[in-house]
Parts: structure tokens; sequence; C-alpha cells
């Protein structure tokens, strides 16, 4: 019995050390991408991240490199490209920033497709996850735009009342309230 404790204990902390090596070379590589990032060559920066993709996707690492895939396909426009990773980023073991990061990007993504459901459920997440009362009530703003937009009229004019009855003196609030009003007068729903 002496030995067999010996031997899962030998074998707990190989398995361990390899663990903790592997955050760390996937951390590593997950700089490297960042280096390239910032200096503007996204070629090899999307190298670097689908590598760590491929041999770290569960670590927090493999999270994020696959949060900046998502964003490299988004900033050039190729959403149904940046769709799948930025839902596959998003994770407990990743950052609440990168985590909301992705949440309002895939509203946005289904939002240009005209899925406003969709959009409506990331804008949520989104709003759960807020940092800050005006990080809220802007992502409140959105998800009113987005609701609107699916026509859902009363819903939308709820929202912003709330927004506005939660933030009268924040002139950015009330100007993206505003632009939310005029929508709803413009666009006939009014």
């Amino acid at each position: 019995i002496g030995i067999l404790v010996l031997s899962v204990f030998i074998l707990f902390f190989f398995i361990n050390r390899n663990s903790k090596s592997n955050a760390n070379e996937a951390e590593f590589g997950l700089s490297i991408g960042m280096v390239y990032l910032e200096k503007g060559d996204v070629q090899n920066a999307m190298m670097q991240f689908q590598q760590i993709v491929d041999e770290y996707s569960s670590t927090p690492s493999g999270h994020s490199a696959s949060f900046y895939i998502g964003k490299i396909h988004f900033d050039k426009s190729e959403y149904d490209l940046a769709l799948s990773h930025f839902e596959r980023s998003i994770s407990r073991k990743n950052n609440i920033f990168l985590n909301n990061a992705a949440y309002s990007a895939l509203a946005e993504i289904h939002a240009n497709k005209n899925q406003y459901n969709e959009a409506i459920n990331f804008q949520k997440k989104l709003i759960d996850n807020s940092i800050s009362s005006l990080d809220e009530a802007v992502s409140m703003l959105k998800l009113g735009k987005f609701h609107l937009l699916n026509g859902d009229k009363e819903i939308a004019k709820s929202i912003l009342q709330n927004i506005l009855d939660e933030n009268p003196d924040n002139p950015d609030i009330k100007n993206e309230a505003d632009y939310l009003n005029g929508l709803i007068q413009t666009l006939g729903f009014d």
C-alpha cells in the first residue's frame, strides 16, 4: 500500500508540474502574440495565437488567444470567422474585461446580422458583468436599441426611461438616450 500511495503521489506531482509548465508556455506564447499585434504584424500574431489555441485551448491564455483571433477577424469585418472565436474565448478562467469585450462583440455581430434576440442575450450578459454604473447604463442603452430594432418598442421605452431616471445628471447618458429616443420617433415606433 505504501508503494501505491507513493506512486500516486509521484504521478500527481508530475501531472501538476506539467500543467503549470503548460500554463507558463501558453502565457509566454500569448505575450509573443501580443508583441506581434502591437507592432502591427497581424499575420504572425494570428499564427502565434492560433498555436496557443491549438495546444493550450483550456488554459486562460488559450481563451485569451481565441479572443484576440476573434478581434482580428472582427476588425477586418470577418464577422462569421470572429463569431466562433469570441464564443470560445468566454470562460470563467478569463478576465472579466476580455469576457465583456467578447460579449459586446458578439452582440454587435448578431445585431449586424439582424439576429436581435441573440444580440439581446449577449448584451444582457455584458450588463450582468458591468464593472461600473456608467458601463451598465451605456450597455442598457444599447440593449434598448436592440429591443427597438427587434420590434419591442415598449421594452425599449421602459429601458430608456429607467436609464434617464437613474442618471439624470449625466450628459453622456442623456445624449445617448436622446439618440435612442430620436430613433424611436424616426423609425415611427412612437
